[in-house]
């Protein structure tokens, strides 16, 4: 469905491009005519502007420290909001050559079109550029590199990707635009929708028949403020129906999917021609969450982390292995500090986003960390996973009992007084708000406890390895 679609957007950028260099404006429209087959995904991300904003806004999170800006492009699975592959470029703040970066990810040099590139561990291959530029393309196909360092196919791009490529980024600290033409069926699209309590007047047909027009979506944060950040939607037809409902619905929608952003009912809405738009403030949370749907710029940075010290290739194995576990472990307590701070309004939003942090996890670089650092991680990873299975099969009790609940007789035989009916003051409704009630009250509880039960372990863990490699973890 559409709201999944808003629930995006990720860090990295271009491999490689042509040996004489390209004006700024010139990468995401350069990206897409290099592009080794065919994507749906673009986007673009100013490290020091985007920091600014969040630092000006009191966030705790920061993007990077080794990263000037990245954009990117994906073929993103847009039911599982994961891409089928991804590929960028970062500029980064130093040079390094391909075989220190080797080393640094336990990796090889290879030659691919007669240039050096690194493959790493991670199923990633990096590409150390010119100008301080390191490209990423996940997973590691060798074919897919092959076509990407020397295209031999043109891929021929929508208007609305063009369009959106050729944003100067002089204006943005973030940008993600998502091709959707012919994604949406209305029919299956009306069904989902149906119970939405944001449609009010609306009837499902008539606003699954306009959703399912869409051609593309796009958020942009700029460089002022992040109370201004802009959704939007370009349709086949005129979305001026969906105008006065478009927070409610969008919210409801993206909550649904387990992407809850609850600012989005604050957001004011605007539509011109066969464009709908939505502005307004993002909290800390769903940033969060729409930077960590690709894993590009986690890539260049654990790349690149362990070769901002000086005195890295001094260090003797035992030391290596200290400094990376450390690394390791401010990665899985940054995506549980994540997992902390996200605002769900629902119980199985609270699942879908605690059981996408587990998946992020195991994702991490784990060569040359120490087994008890690695056990650490996989048992976060298990709790979280753990904690959204219990909050989806205690919807799914919930569900059960509220079925059963609607089904039962307002009048009940056999009264008090004798045999006759009598009447029971609670209608099928209360009972269903109070079974919701109690399962909400479970979830969270759980939720609760799963978070406990992960500091006890992050103690734990942080004073064996304090005491272990006499570093402070």
């Amino acid at each position: 469905m559409i709201f999944k679609h808003f629930s995006l957007i990720a860090v990295a950028a271009t491999l490689l491009v042509s040996s004489s260099g390209f004006s700024q404006d010139d990468k995401l429209p350069l990206l897409l005519k290099r592009s080794p087959a065919k994507a749906n995904a673009i986007g673009y991300v100013n490290i020091g502007s985007l920091n600014k904003l969040m630092n000006d806004a009191g966030f705790a999170e920061r993007v990077s420290e080794n990263v000037d800006e990245y954009w990117f492009l994906a073929d993103l699975d847009l039911r599982k909001m994961q891409p089928n592959w991804e590929a960028g470029y970062a500029t980064l703040q130093k040079p390094i050559a391909a075989k220190d970066l080797a080393e640094l990810v336990s990796g090889y040099v290879d030659q691919v079109g007669g240039e050096d590139v690194v493959w790493s561990p991670n199923q990633t291959y990096l590409y150390p550029g010119k100008d301080n530029r390191l490209g990423v393309l996940r997973p590691a196909d060798r074919a897919l590199l092959s076509g990407w360092l020397a295209p031999s196919i043109t891929v021929n791009y929508s208007s609305y990707l063009d369009a959106k490529a050729m944003q100067p980024e002089s204006f943005l600290s973030m940008m993600l635009a998502i091709e959707l033409k012919n994604v949406f069926s209305p029919v299956p699209l009306a069904k989902k929708i149906e119970s939405l309590t944001s449609l009010k007047a609306n009837t499902p047909e008539s606003v699954a028949s306009t959703l399912a027009s869409a051609t593309g979506i796009s958020i942009i944060v700029g460089r002022r403020s992040l109370n201004e950040c802009i959704l939007s939607i370009s349709f086949t037809k005129s979305p001026a129906g969906l105008k006065n409902i478009a927070p409610a619905l969008f919210s409801e929608m993206l909550d649904r999917s387990g992407m809850s952003a609850p600012e989005v009912l604050t957001w004011t809405s605007k539509v011109e021609g066969n464009e709908l738009s939505l502005q307004g403030p993002i909290t800390e949370s769903t940033l969060s969450g729409l930077l960590s749907i690709f894993t590009l710029q986690r890539q260049a940075e654990k790349s690149l982390g362990m070769s901002t010290d000086s005195g890295s290739q001094s260090r003797t194995q035992q030391e290596q292995i200290g400094y990376r576990s450390k690394y390791y472990f401010d990665e899985v307590n940054a995506i549980v500090e994540q997992t902390r701070k996200h605002k769900s309004t629902s119980t199985g939003a609270l699942a879908m986003w605690n059981d996408k942090r587990a998946r992020q996890i195991d994702e991490l670089g784990t060569l040359n960390v120490d087994p008890g650092m690695i056990k650490y991680g996989s048992d976060v990873a298990e709790t979280l996973r753990g904690n959204a299975l219990n909050i989806t099969q205690g919807n799914i009790e919930a569900g059960k009992t509220k079925v059963s609940e609607g089904l039962s007789r307002t009048y009940s035989a056999g009264g008090y007084y004798g045999g006759g009916a009598y009447y029971d003051p609670n209608s099928s409704v209360d009972y269903q708000a109070a079974t919701s009630a109690y399962a909400r009250g479970n979830a969270y509880a759980n939720f609760k406890d799963a978070l406990n039960q992960i500091d006890q372990i992050t103690a734990e863990v942080r004073r064996a390895m304090t005491d272990k490699y006499k570093m402070q973890f």
